[in-house]
């Protein structure tokens, strides 16, 4: 069972206190003291029907649905219109966005956080301290204090003051392995210093750092390999060069990560005029990159960038012993043609006194329509924030989670029955996705003090891909040739994503 009160001592004090006192930085436009109840027909003088809508791409259809009827069952007064949109986040978003001169946008969508950036541009995202803070609908202390902080503050991280997004599908990175080979695998024959000269270990595999798995590890891999027979071999070195020890499948997750591992700059936003600024055009990180840039020719790293294709796809074949990945996506890291054990570990680190990890995933954000009286109808957004309040209660987050993979966004949902009885790897078939999802959740559950987010502005989406090219660029290049482009990439990728702010 999760500690708490141990997890919310060690979790940062801001990502808890800029909600518990959020009533005092109102953003644009939020009117906090004027959030209306549902007003009554002035001739029936029955309470009006409020109808909202909620548009997303996701698949998860029949679980949505049903927290809608569960949520117009205890308010009749409020119909909720689900609409899934066709394609990528990328175009819910500019579908959005295309809605606005007419009104035909929803009031609550699924998205990125550099969406929200975006919806906050065209002056349509809500600021939502007031409707939860309110004394008669509002969260409590106690239940702000549930939600797990690095969620929640993730929603106040943008270039205005105020809270215009909340969590809902969140999720982390986690490095899946080859369990069956890796786990008792004694490379001491090869080098004497890993893990104290014992065989390897979940624990071990678990505490990595960039460091022992570039200069120890792999490498004692690769030479433990070549001396097996042919049919022996652990790693499949195929003939297409598309294999290595390690995979990644998100190059710009991996770029961003690492600069908040070492403690180097990535962004910041300026707290004079609000916008972005583009720091990662630094000594430390060009030095950094060299090394993973010497990795990728030594087959010891890829990512989905050098590769073209997703790692985990390399993985589940045999072509990659280590494969890092959404926690969201587990089920694409469990073999099924040719069965091995895969095991669930914390992504390597730059040392074990900073454990970072990356929160990702969408969430929600609430849009502003206009009322009859021109102004921001605070009706529809009172009623978006109740829908998404029951979508929040600890029930609905444990049934959403246990149904689609998702974190939940409450503690009291790691403590439930429910989703203890999801995480138990007892008694679950060997190498099934059932015992794979166990071993995730599970994992899940213990990285909740160590998730961070960025800075979120205008411009901020195109930080994220300049540095995702950037880096796979950088792993592409010859070693001999890195250190006469490097500056120059790193230029160019500070200079474009500088365009967009």
């Amino acid at each position: 069972m999760i500690n708490k009160k141990l997890i919310l001592s060690l979790l940062p004090i801001l990502a808890i206190g800029a909600l518990a006192s959020c009533a005092g930085k109102p953003g644009p436009e939020s009117d906090v003291d004027s959030v209306p109840e549902s007003q009554p027909d002035s001739e029936s003088g029955e309470t009006q029907k409020t109808n909202i809508s909620i548009w997303t791409t996701l698949s998860y259809q029949t679980q949505l649905e049903n927290m809608i009827a569960s949520f117009e069952e205890a308010n009749p007064n409020i119909h909720v219109e689900n609409v899934k949109v066709s394609g990528s986040y990328d175009d819910l978003k500019s579908q959005t966005i295309q809605g606005f001169p007419t009104d035909n946008y929803p009031d609550i969508v699924l998205a990125y956080p550099d969406h929200v950036a975006d919806y906050l541009d065209y002056n349509k995202a809500a600021n939502m301290e007031s409707y939860m803070n309110n004394e008669t609908y509002g969260w409590t202390e106690d239940e702000i204090d549930d939600i797990v902080p690095s969620f929640l503050s993730e929603g106040s991280d943008y270039s205005v003051p105020g809270v215009y997004s909340l969590p809902f599908c969140k999720s982390t990175e986690a490095m899946f392995y080859n369990a069956s080979v890796l786990v008792g695998l004694n490379l001491s024959t090869v080098d004497p210093t890993i893990n104290n000269g014992n065989a390897l270990t979940e624990d071990y595999l678990n505490n990595l750092t960039w460091d022992e798995l570039f200069d120890k590890l792999c490498p004692a891999i690769l030479e433990y390999n070549e001396g097996l027979d042919e049919k022996a071999k652990i790693l499949n070195q195929t003939e297409d060069g598309n294999w290595a020890v390690i995979g990644y499948d998100s190059d710009d997750n991996l770029f961003i990560t690492l600069a908040e591992q070492y403690g180097f700059a990535y962004t910041e936003i300026d707290e004079t005029t609000g916008k972005g600024k583009a720091l990662w055009n630094t000594p430390e990180m060009k030095a950094l990159l060299k090394k993973f840039n010497d990795a990728k020719a030594k087959h010891y790293f890829m990512t989905k960038g050098t590769l073209g294709g997703y790692v985990n796809y390399e993985f589940v074949e045999g072509s990659c012993l280590f494969s890092i990945g959404s926690t969201g996506g587990v089920k694409y890291q469990n073999p099924e043609s040719n069965p091995f054990n895969v095991n669930v570990a914390r992504i390597p680190q730059a040392n074990h006194s900073n454990i970072k990890l990356i929160n990702q995933g969408p969430s929600l954000a609430f849009l502003k329509h206009p009322g009859t009286d021109g102004k921001t109808d605070k009706a529809r957004l009172e009623a978006a924030w109740k829908f998404y309040k029951h979508t929040a209660e600890t029930a609905n987050v444990t049934a959403w989670a246990t149904a689609t993979g998702y974190m939940p966004t409450r503690y009291s949902s790691y403590e439930s029955e429910a989703y203890l009885e999801y995480s138990n790897t007892e008694d679950k078939d060997p190498f099934s996705l059932e015992l794979l999802t166990a071993k995730n959740a599970t994992y899940c559950s213990t990285v909740l003090n160590n998730l961070f987010a960025s800075p979120v502005f205008k411009g901020s989406s195109e930080c994220r891909s300049q540095v995702g090219g950037l880096l796979t660029a950088l792993l592409l290049l010859d070693p001999a040739q890195y250190d006469a482009q490097v500056d120059g990439l790193f230029e160019t990728s500070v200079n474009q994503a500088s365009l967009k702010m």
